[in-house]
Parts: C-alpha cells; structure tokens; sequence
C-alpha cells in the first residue's frame, strides 16, 4: 500500500494525492494552484508515469481540490470519478467559471498553453462522473479495494473518504471541518479501527484565542457591522464564491430576522457568487445542511454584479459587498473594487476567512492604517484609510480540532498534507504528545510512501 504526493510543493495548492493498495491506484482529488498559472498551476501528472488510477475520488468542490479534475481525467479516459450530487453540481460551475478565468489569463499574461481545457471538455467529461450518497460503499476496481462517504461539514457535499484494502482501513479526511457553522453541520467523521489517517493540516500555523468559539465570532462581526452601517459605511467583505458567501447570508438573514441587524442595508453579491447560490437552494433537502428549507437568493434583498459592472459600480452608504475573491486575488470583483474602499476614510473592509499571506488580501491584513498596500501589480500601491477589522469564521478545523481527532483514532501512521510547513511542522510536533505510537509522516512531492 502506498501514497505519493503529486502536488508540486509542501503547500496548500494544487491538492492531488495518489493511494495504491490491493494492486488498484484512486487518484484523490486534482487541484489547481490559486497563485500560479498553466501548467505550473496544475498537480505534477507525470508521476503517474502514464499509467492512469482505476479511480477518482473527488472530496469536494473548491477550486483547488477540483480545478484540475479535466486534466487530471485525460491521464485515465474512461476511469469513474466519485463524488456526491452537491459536489456535481457545484463543480460544473466551478470548472466553466475556470475556463472563462484561463480564457482572460491568456490574454494577459500571453500563456499560450491556457486555457488547459475547454467548456466542451467540461461538458463531455461529466458522463463519467458517478454520484455517490453518504455512508454508501463502492466498488473500486476490484481486488476487494471499496470506499465509503463520511460528511465533512467543510462546504456543501465535502466528504471524508474510508478506504478499506488489503485488511486494513484508511481514511482521508479531505478538508474538514467539526464545529457546526450557520450553514454547514460538522464532520461526522469515523474513529475505530483506523490505521492510517491522512489529514489536512491548514490552520495548523493559528493558534485559537482562550475562550474564542464560533458563535462569539459570529456576535463579534455582527456588533461591528451593525455599527459600521450605523454610520453609513460601506461596508467589503471579501469572501469565496463557494461556500463562505452561502454562509455569510445565512448569518446575515438569522441576524435580521433576530433582531442583530436593525435597519436597512444594501448587499451586492458577484455572479459567480449568484450561481453557486442557486445550485445550493436547487439541492436543498438533498444535502446535510442547517436551515434545510432556507432559499438563500430570496432570503434577502440583493443586487449581483458581474466582471463587466465592478469598475464602475458606485460605491454607496450603508451597503455591503459580499464579493470574491477571498483573497483579494488580482482581476476578480473584490480586487477591482478594493481601491475605493481603502481609501475612503469612511468605509470598513472586514475579513472573515483566511487569507493566503502573499495574496493581496495577505499583504492587506499584514499592513497597517495610513500604510501602502499592492492590491495588483499592474497599478499603483494604494493606501489603507479604511478602518479593517479580521473575524474567525473559518470553514476549516481548527488546529485543536483535528489534534483531538487525531488523539481519538490513535492510528499507527499519520499522513500530513494540504498545509504550509509552518502548519505541518506544528503536528508533527503536537501529535507524539496526544499519540505516541502514531508516526507521523511528512510525504515529500513525488516520493512515494509506504502506508
């Protein structure tokens, strides 16, 4: 039995893992790389040694599990990729709102190898795509090599992975996440009888304050957006498209109907944003999720904006934009818009998320009132007169969260991936006090390991 890394780097990037065991190979997930581009922005396919998996395991749909699923399926034409219905769905978005970035990209950086794939790609491939529901287990490829959908409370349909082969049990967590969030339940994850544990490491580098916990979180944006609309700011919250804007909806509608948000506001949400919301209300009572009966695009009034409106869209007073990228990445709505918040004296950016720290919203978070920031290296730096505050809502584990699963399975080998070293380094060090006999292995890139 065995595991190779074949991201291209120790870092949350483009997350793609390969398991042999009981003689058939499962790909895990095929990511792309939010920072990089073309090929270098893909896992490294070449490690596969043009052998192809029998297999294709897709935990869920975040651009940098499922951004290279087109490339990742060239390697093994034919081979079933398993996920579950929200996961298809979301997907399908997410892939087609790819092609149309790397469309874009071409242009601008002159790539001539993008975009790696084509909406026609995106549409014929799904054929081979098989829904799975939880709990339910599947053949693959024989050789009594089965596997079984644990939910993750990640995103919406993100699941945990149990592989069962050659007697013994693995499991891939995926990205996961315990605590309840507005939207998403947490992971219900299993804890017996596992011997190898490969586990997700992000916020391993983020120590959780004594007594903070989600909901005094949740109350803390709240307080501090209701007075910033008091005082009619306008109001940036970068957030992703999946998931985080699904998220920050529900909150802000539980908080008007309770009474938390007084007053009138406006919100405007980009169209990406738009789209992944309606799939979200479309598999409503499909999908485990709190306030199963909610219609998120309904549930408050809002306005969405597109690539095309966001140069010249006003900015106005007691209004929020709820628009990605997150990260503030270069071209997407929350980057262009940027500028006119930061440098109004007025208005309030509040981050509720991670933010990779050589992402503009990294070197934003990272520098000071009064200080320079480059939000796109085309343009000018611009400076922060804005007020700027930053919020827990994670919908990642915390790194307490994953040590204490990790000390109830007790597994014999312990696989740390989809972390930057600092995170990685922290279990590692963490791990012998709660698990003893657990050896930790750190995969190198390309170098397989024997589990």
């Amino acid at each position: 039995m065995k595991f190779t890394n074949l991201t291209r780097a120790e870092e949350i990037g483009a997350n793609c893992y390969l398991l042999e065991a009981g003689g058939v190979r499962v790909l895990l997930d095929a990511g792309m790389h939010p920072r990089a581009a073309g090929a270098l922005a893909s896992p490294d396919f070449s490690l596969l040694e043009g052998r192809g998996f029998a297999a294709m395991v897709l935990t869920h749909a975040h651009q940098d599990h499922v951004g290279c699923l087109p490339l990742a399926m060239r390697e093994a034409p034919g081979a079933p990729v398993f996920m579950t219905e929200a996961t298809a769905g979301l997907s399908d978005v997410m892939l087609h709102n790819s092609v149309n970035v790397m469309t874009r990209q071409r242009e601008e950086l002159a790539a001539r190898d993008l975009p790696l794939f084509t909406h026609r790609e995106v549409e014929k491939m799904s054929s081979d795509w098989e829904i799975i529901g939880l709990g339910e287990r599947l053949d693959l490829g024989g050789h009594g090599v089965t596997a079984e959908f644990f939910d993750a409370g990640h995103i919406l349909g993100s699941v945990g992975v149990l592989f069962e082969a050659e007697g013994k049990r693995v499991f891939y967590t995926g990205d996961v996440n315990f605590e309840d969030q507005t939207l998403m339940r947490g992971a219900k994850f299993p804890e017996k009888n596992i011997e190898v544990l490969i586990m997700e490491t992000t916020r391993g580098d983020s120590p959780t304050p004594e007594g903070m916990t989600r909901r005094s979180e949740e109350d803390r944006l709240l307080t501090t957006l209701q007075a910033a609309l008091e005082a009619g700011s306008p109001v940036l919250l970068p957030v992703f498209a999946l998931g985080k804007t699904q998220e920050l909806l529900a909150l802000l509608y539980g908080a008007k109907k309770g009474g938390s948000l007084r007053g009138g506001f406006g919100l405007f949400v980009g169209g990406l944003s738009a789209k992944v919301t309606g799939v979200t209300d479309g598999l409503r009572g499909r999908a485990p999720r709190q306030h199963g009966d909610l219609k998120l695009a309904e549930c408050l009034p809002m306005e969405v904006v597109g690539g095309r409106d966001i140069a010249n869209l006003e900015v106005r007073p007691r209004t929020i934009y709820a628009i990605s990228s997150g990260m503030m990445t270069e071209n997407t709505l929350s980057n262009i818009l940027a500028p006119r918040i930061l440098e109004n004296p007025r208005a309030h950016c509040m981050f509720v998320g991670y933010s990779d720290p050589r992402s503009p919203a990294g070197r934003l978070r990272a520098g000071r009132q009064g200080g320079e920031v480059l939000l796109d290296r085309r343009e000018q730096p611009v400076r922060r007169r804005c007020k700027l505050d930053e919020f827990t809502l994670s919908a990642h584990s915390t790194r307490e969260g994953l040590l204490a699963y990790v000390q109830r399975v007790q597994p014999k080998k312990l696989v740390l991936v989809h972390g930057d070293p600092p995170a990685v380094a922290w279990f590692a060090r963490e791990v012998p006090k709660v698990s003893p006999q657990t050896e930790v292995v750190i995969p190198v890139p390309g170098v397989a390991v024997e589990l």
